[in-house]
């Protein structure tokens, strides 16, 4: 059986009691040395089950693709921009190799566009001209009349300063010069996000991943929309594996961060210390609808040990791109637009607290923010918030000025 694309890399042998189905990343790709595990018996009954396995573990393959750590390929400087990004990708002494993961992946989806677009210009034939015509078509719309996609550009823009700067540093021909006209440009910088999720678009969310059998998604969804936590929070990341143990296995990784049911105690209060900054944060589960509805799915709730989020396909916490992949999946059958991402959780919980009426301060505490600047940045003005401040200076008003 060839692969297919409902289940990349699946293939099966005759045997006499029945055909045996395998999942085979040479299938996929040729260049597979160093990634485990290679081939992984599918232990599945149905056809779906089995296509479902496949897509994960193709997806993690694909990520590890995109991640050099510990592959031992190495790339050569041509004196093109798509030479030099692919030094910075896989060198040794590149600081790509420090950056963590969800960073990563973002670095990679901007690197891959310049690459595509860019990547056989000469750095030394490169000039200032040549950045700011990158810059306005990168902006421009994907389809006629379509917004522009500004921060698109900046991002572009952002991390070729931070490659060509790491060319200068080796001394690559022409990036010095690239990076010094990439400091003296100015582009014109996208307005901070003003989206913020919504409890329904939350709620909706996480029934929507509940009927598709990914009560993970639910939980994590309801984690961060309830909680404010980050995704990074709730479901964790995988690092290069350092030695010091606990999850491995992905192909040199290390799973670390992530929520944990021994977070949890007897009396459904989570305390977890927040991977950003290190602050405790304690919340009451009871006291939130979506995660009790999410939770209702894993029912027992005792005994339960390891990571709270799960990928279902793959038997292991979630990777970024495998995770993204069913949220969005869940979002659009949620009916949840396109603009809304998974990080606007953070914003919509936040907001519709303030909305409510919650002190700044206990916000922040609620949030795990250090600064209570800081909170007021994920507070989006709202018609809630307007009212009510026009409520009260018309109440005062009426009385006076009596308080």
């Amino acid at each position: 059986m060839n692969q297919t694309g409902d289940a990349p890399g699946l293939k099966a042998r005759k045997r006499v009691s029945g055909p045996v189905y395998y999942w085979v990343a040479a299938a996929i790709v040729r260049d597979t040395k160093g990634f485990e595990p290679r081939t992984v018996r599918l232990h599945h009954d149905t056809e779906e089950a089995r296509a479902e396995r496949c897509r994960a573990l193709t997806l993690e393959l694909r990520e590890w693709l995109d991640d050099p750590h510990g592959t031992g390929r190495q790339a050569a400087f041509t004196g093109t921009l798509s030479s030099l990004i692919a030094c910075y990708q896989t060198e040794e002494e590149s600081p790509y190799r420090g950056v963590k993961a969800n960073t990563r992946a973002h670095y990679d989806e901007c690197l891959a566009i310049l690459s595509a677009k860019y990547g056989e210009r000469r750095i030394d034939a490169l000039t200032g001209r040549d950045f700011m015509r990158w810059y306005r078509t990168l902006r421009e719309p994907a389809e006629t009349g379509g917004p522009e996609r500004m921060r698109r550009a900046h991002n572009c823009i952002k991390v070729l300063r931070i490659v060509t700067n790491y060319g200068a540093a080796c001394g690559y021909t022409g990036c010095a010069g690239a990076a010094m006209m990439l400091s003296k440009l100015r582009f014109e910088v996208p307005a901070p996000r003003k989206v913020a999720m919504t409890f329904e678009q939350a709620k909706a969310i996480v029934e929507a991943a509940i009927a598709q059998g990914r009560r993970s998604i639910a939980l994590a969804q309801a984690l961060q929309f309830e909680l404010g936590l980050r995704q990074k929070d709730v479901i964790g990341e995988w690092i290069r594996d350092d030695g010091v143990g606990g999850i491995t296995g992905l192909s040199g990784r290390r799973w670390t961060g992530g929520a944990t049911w021994s977070d949890i105690d007897a009396q459904l209060v989570l305390r977890k210390a927040t991977t950003k900054t290190g602050t405790v944060g304690e919340w009451n589960l009871r006291l939130y609808p979506l995660v009790m509805l999410a939770l209702a799915s894993y029912e027992p709730l005792a005994g339960r040990t390891g990571p709270l989020v799960i990928d279902e396909g793959a038997g292991r916490p979630y990777t970024y791109r495998n995770f993204f992949t069913h949220w969005r999946e869940a979002s659009a059958a949620a009916g949840v637009p396109r603009d809304v991402w998974n990080m606007d959780s953070r914003a919509g919980s936040i907001t519709e607290g303030a909305d409510a009426g919650a002190d700044v301060e206990d916000l922040r505490k609620h949030a795990t923010h250090t600064d209570a600047k800081m909170t007021g940045r994920y507070i989006r003005r709202t018609q809630a918030s307007t009212e009510k401040v026009a409520n009260l200076r018309t109440a005062r008003r009426t009385t006076g000025g009596t308080p």
